[in-house]
């Protein structure tokens, strides 16, 4: 799973984002991944920027809040997920 990691970070430099880390948490169920950015250096950084560079690494579909977090006072943080499901959920009309 480290390669997913290291291709994130790669691509946010190659697109111009700075990114502090990534951080995949370990979960069964879903991939979660935990990025992290400077604060100082993300005043003009969106949500959407983020989720249309990660979209087009071709890794895989990423949902991505609409909202940063703050954890500390230095950093933004993001919690993303990876293989956002596609599937239609199952209503109870259509038994």
């Amino acid at each position: 799973m480290r390669a997913i990691e290291n291709k994130v970070k790669r691509g946010f430099r190659e697109k111009g984002i700075p990114c502090q880390s990534v951080f995949r948490m370990p979960d069964m169920e879903d991939y979660r991944v935990l990025l992290s950015f400077n604060s100082k250096d993300s005043q003009r950084l969106t949500t959407m920027k983020i989720k249309r560079a990660l979209n087009a690494l071709g890794i895989g579909e990423f949902k991505v809040p609409t909202d940063f977090q703050r954890l500390s006072a230095s950093f933004l943080h993001l919690e993303v997920v990876l293989g956002a499901r596609t599937e239609r959920p199952i209503t109870p009309t259509a038994c």
